[in-house]
C-alpha cells in the first residue's frame, strides 16, 4: 500500500501540467460560493457531513472533481457492471468516491461534471474517468494515461468524442475531404474510364493549373474554336505555373518530368468530350469545378497544413482503384502518425529535413507544418526575419526523394501547393544516388577531400515494406534504407522511421548484420510498438524507431522499448481508424515519457541495453515490475485450496498429499 500524499501530489502535479496551479482542495472554502454549498451534507460517509472532495476544478464550462487512493487496487468498484455508490464503496474506492460527488454537483448546479479516479502514485498507477450530468446515469469512459483532455482547450473535444460519440474534429475535416475522393472516383470511372494511376494525377495537374489561373473554370467550354481542348488548357495553365518567370520550383530536367505525368490530359478523348449527362459540359470541367469549389482551399488553408490532401485522395483511389499501391510496397502513413514521428525527434526551423522515400509528400507536409510553427513563435517581434526564415525553409531545407512516377508527380505538387518554392523532390532510386551529392559535399581534388554541403539533421521515413524477397532485392529491405538514410544524415542527426515489426526481429543473418552495422555507427535511442489498427484494412503491424546518426550505440546505453498499442485509435464501423477522444492525452504520456524521463511501470515502457540479436521490440524485454495485490494473493491462495479440494474429493489427494509413514518406512493407513 502507498502513501496517499504522494499520490495526491502525484495528482497536483498532473493538474498543474494542464493549467491549474492551485485547485479547490478538501473543504474548497476559496471555491465559488455555488462549489462550496454543495457541498453541504455532501460526505462519503454516512453521517450526513460536509463533503470534502481531494479536488475540484472548472475547464471549459464543466466541473472536474478528483479522488485519490495511494492503492493501485482501488480504482474503482463494479458491482453487476455498474459503479457501487453505496458505503463503504464510495469511501474506499477513487472512481467511486468521485462520481459520488460528481452527482452531487450535477444534481445542485446543473453542471456537468467529469469524475476522475486516481489509484496509485506516479510509477504505477490507474486513472479512471467517469462523465455525470443531472437526471442521468454515471457513464464510465476509457481509462486515461494523463489529464490532459481535460484541460481548458481540450475538454470541448474530449467530451463530444468520447462521451457524445462523435468523430474528432480532425477526422469531420478528413472525411469531408475522403466524400469528395469517392465522388470523384465515381465520376471519372463513369465519365472519363480513368484507370486508378492516372486520377491522383489528374487531380494534381488541375490543383496546380487553378493555382496559376483562379478564373479557369470559365474558360473550359468545349469547344475547339481557340485551338485547345479543355484538357489542353488545363494543362497549358499548369504548365504556365511551373515555367513561370517568377517560380523556381525545380530544374526543367524536373518539371519536364512532372509535365510528362500530365501529358495525357490534352488529348484524352473522353475527359474532353461534351457530356449530356454532366449537363453539356466536358468531365474535364466537372472535375475542375469541384477541386476549385471543395479540395483547392484545404490545400493552401493554414489550418490544414499539415494534412496530406493529396495524399488523402490518393489513398482513396487506391482503394477504390485496381492499380493497387500495396503491391509496390506502398503504405500511406496515417497523418497522426506522421505528426507523431516529426514531434518525437523535434523538428524545428534549423533543421534540413530528408524522407528517401517520400511518397505523396505527408512526412514533409508534417515537418513543414511543425518549422513553420516554430518560426513563427521565434521570430514573432521581427516580421521581416520571420519572413526570411519562412522562405528558407520553403527553398532549402526540405528535401524529398521517390521512385515511382506517379507519387513524384504528387508529392512535388503536394509541396509546391504548400508553397514550397523550390520542391526539391528528386524522382531516383534512393540506393542510385551519390550520398556526397544529396548532401550538396564538393570534391576538392587539391585536397582529395569532400567539403561540407548543407547536410541534413532530420530523416522522417516510411520505406516501401516487403521488398527484399530475393538475394538481388535483399538490398530493398527496410532495415537497409535505415542504415543507409543514417549515412546520409550529420553527426547527431535524429532518424524516425516506420516499419513492420518483422524489421526489427532481424531474424535472418543479413538483418542481423545489418543491426549490427547500425549500432557500430549509429544509436538505437527507442522503439515504439504501434496500435495493430495504425495501417487498418492493410494488415501489417509497425513499430515506430527512432536513432541518433554517427554516434555508436554505446554497450551500456539503455535504448527505451515502449507499448504504444493502446495510442487513443479505434476502429469505428463504416468509418475507420479514428480518435476515441483519449489521443491527445495518451500521446502527452509517450512524450512525457520517452522526452522527458517520465516514470511508467514496464508494462507501458521497459529501458534495456541492447545487441545485434535482440529483437528490437517491447514484448522482448517485457517483464511484470508490479508488485501483486492483496486481492491478487488471496485469490492464488483461494485457487490453490480449491484444486486441493477437488482432487481429494475426486480421490486423487495421494498425488498432492502423500500419506504419511511411520517412521519404519509404513505408509499409516
Amino acid at each position: 500500500m502507498g502513501n496517499e500524499r504522494s499520490t495526491d501530489q502525484f495528482v497536483r502535479d498532473m493538474l498543474r501540467e494542464i493549467g491549474f496551479e492551485r485547485p479547490w482542495e478538501q473543504s474548497c472554502s476559496d471555491a465559488p460560493k455555488y462549489i462550496y454549498e454543495a457541498l453541504e451534507g455532501a460526505s462519503k460517509g454516512v453521517g450526513g457531513g460536509r463533503g470534502k472532495p481531494e479536488f475540484v476544478i472548472e475547464s471549459g464550462g464543466f466541473i472536474v472533481v478528483v479522488e485519490d487512493k495511494a492503492g493501485i487496487d482501488r480504482a474503482m468498484l463494479l458491482v453487476d457492471g455498474k459503479l457501487d455508490l453505496d458505503f463503504p464503496a464510495r469511501s474506499d474506492y477513487a472512481l467511486n468516491g468521485a462520481v459520488h460527488y460528481a452527482r452531487i454537483f450535477a444534481e445542485r448546479t446543473g453542471k456537468r461534471v467529469f469524475a476522475v479516479g486516481v489509484a496509485g502514485a506516479e510509477i504505477h498507477h490507474d486513472i479512471t474517468v467517469a462523465f455525470v450530468e443531472k437526471g442521468a446515469e454515471p457513464v464510465v469512459l476509457a481509462k486515461v494515461d494523463t489529464l490532459t483532455d481535460l484541460a481548458e482547450d481540450s475538454i470541448v473535444e474530449y467530451h463530444r468524442v468520447a462521451v457524445l460519440g462523435e468523430l474528432p474534429r480532425e477526422e469531420r475535416e478528413v472525411r469531408e475531404i475522403r466524400k469528395v475522393a469517392a465522388g470523384l472516383h465515381e465520376d471519372m470511372r463513369n465519365y472519363a474510364s480513368l484507370e486508378g494511376e492516372r486520377k491522383a494525377t489528374l487531380v494534381s495537374a488541375i490543383l496546380l493549373a487553378l493555382k496559376y489561373q483562379p478564373s479557369l473554370v470559365e474558360e473550359l467550354k468545349g469547344e475547339k474554336k481557340s485551338g485547345y481542348t479543355d484538357g489542353e488548357k488545363v494543362y497549358k495553365a499548369a504548365k504556365e505555373y511551373l515555367e513561370g518567370e517568377d517560380t523556381d520550383f525545380m530544374p526543367k530536367q524536373k518539371t519536364g518530368a512532372l509535365l510528362d505525368q500530365f501529358s495525357f490530359i490534352k488529348s484524352h478523348v473522353l475527359l474532353n468530350r461534351m457530356n449530356k449527362d454532366l449537363g453539356n459540359i466536358t468531365p474535364m470541367r466537372r472535375f475542375v469545378e469541384v477541386l476549385d469549389h471543395d479540395v483547392l482551399h484545404a490545400v493552401s488553408d493554414p489550418a490544414h497544413s499539415a494534412f496530406d490532401v493529396l495524399g488523402s485522395f490518393y489513398g482513396e483511389f487506391v482503394k477504390y482503384g485496381g492499380s493497387d499501391g500495396n503491391s509496390l510496397g506502398i503504405v500511406l502513413t496515417p497523418h497522426h502518425v506522421t505528426e507523431l514521428m516529426a514531434e518525437l525527434i523535434d523538428v524545428d526551423s534549423d533543421d534540413i529535413v530528408v524522407d528517401p522515400a517520400a511518397g505523396t509528400a505527408a512526412f514533409l507536409i508534417a515537418a513543414m507544418h511543425r518549422m513553420f510553427d516554430d518560426a513563427r513563435e521565434r521570430f514573432k517581434s521581427d516580421p521581416a526575419a520571420l519572413e526570411a526564415r519562412l522562405d528558407d525553409v520553403r527553398r532549402n531545407r526540405l528535401h524529398g526523394i521517390e521512385l515511382q512516377d506517379k507519387l513524384f508527380a504528387i508529392g512535388t505538387t503536394n509541396m509546391i501547393l504548400r508553397g514550397d518554392g523550390k520542391a526539391n523532390f528528386q524522382r531516383h532510386n534512393f540506393f542510385d544516388l551519390d550520398l556526397h551529392e544529396l548532401r550538396g559535399d564538393v570534391w576538392l581534388p587539391s585536397e582529395k577531400q569532400w567539403s561540407n554541403g548543407h547536410g541534413f539533421t532530420k530523416a522522417l521515413i516510411n520505406p516501401p515494406y516487403s521488398q527484399a524477397k530475393t538475394k538481388e532485392t535483399r538490398y530493398l529491405s527496410e532495415l537497409s534504407f535505415i542504415e543507409r538514410t543514417l549515412s546520409l544524415l550529420n553527426r547527431k542527426g535524429r532518424l524516425v522511421a516506420i516499419v513492420p515489426q518483422s524489421a526489427m526481429v532481424g531474424k535472418t543473418k543479413e538483418d542481423k548484420a545489418l543491426k549490427g552495422k547500425i549500432l557500430a555507427h549509429h544509436t538505437l535511442d527507442a522503439v515504439i510498438t504501434m496500435n495493430p489498427d495504425t495501417f487498418y484494412g492493410v494488415g501489417v503491424n509497425v513499430v515506430i524507431a527512432v536513432f541518433t546518426a554517427g554516434v555508436p550505440h554505446p554497450e551500456s546505453k539503455k535504448a527505451a522499448f515502449i507499448n504504444f498499442k493502446d495510442d487513443g485509435y479505434k476502429v469505428r464501423q463504416h468509418v475507420g481508424l479514428v480518435g476515441d477522444g483519449n489521443e491527445k492525452g495518451r500521446r502527452a504520456h509517450l512524450l512525457s515519457v520517452l522526452n522527458d524521463g517520465e516514470p511508467a511501470d514496464t508494462s507501458f515502457v521497459v529501458r534495456s541495453e541492447v545487441t545485434a540479436d535482440d529483437e528490437w521490440q517491447h514484448s522482448y524485454f517485457y517483464f511484470n515490475d508490479q508488485p501483486p495485490t492483496y486481492d491478487d494473493f488471496f485469490g492464488t491462495v483461494a485457487d490453490y485450496v480449491s484444486w486441493q479440494v477437488d482432487m481429494h474429493a475426486h480421490g486423487l489427494g495421494d498425488l498432492i498429499s502423500p500419506a504419511p509413514d511411520d517412521g519404519e518406512g509404513e505408509v499409516v493407513k
